[in-house]
């Protein structure tokens, strides 16, 4: 069964390199998918819980703050594989979205054999 349970959190970023853009804000949405099968209750997991742990481990490290000075390139994909390793310890994890604005986003379905 594959669920999933959007995320928010706000942040700061540049680009340099071969796009040159000032510093700017940005909402990032973050959907968490897991696939495992469900459990005794009927369920894969509680979506509270990860809520929660995204917010101690994730959100408390990026929210407000300026995402240059945590990555060397603060892309959407660089988002999504930092979020997949924070994360990937607790929950089944199949890919983890990161959306910076509606029409543009980073899919990250896990590193590769």
């Amino acid at each position: 069964m594959e669920v999933s349970r959007e995320v928010t959190f706000r942040a700061f970023h540049s680009h340099h390199g071969m796009m040159s853009e000032p510093n700017h804000p940005h909402d990032f949405f973050v959907n968490i998918v897991m696939d495992a099968p469900v459990n005794e209750e009927g369920f894969v997991c509680d979506f509270r819980a990860v809520k929660r742990l995204f917010n101690r481990i994730v959100k408390t490290e990026l929210d407000g703050k300026n995402l240059d000075l945590v990555f060397e390139y603060p892309t959407a994909e660089n988002l999504s594989v930092h979020i997949w390793k924070k994360m990937e310890p607790f929950f089944p994890l199949k890919r983890i979205e990161v959306r910076e604005k509606p029409h543009s986003k980073a899919i990250y379905c896990g590193p590769t054999a």
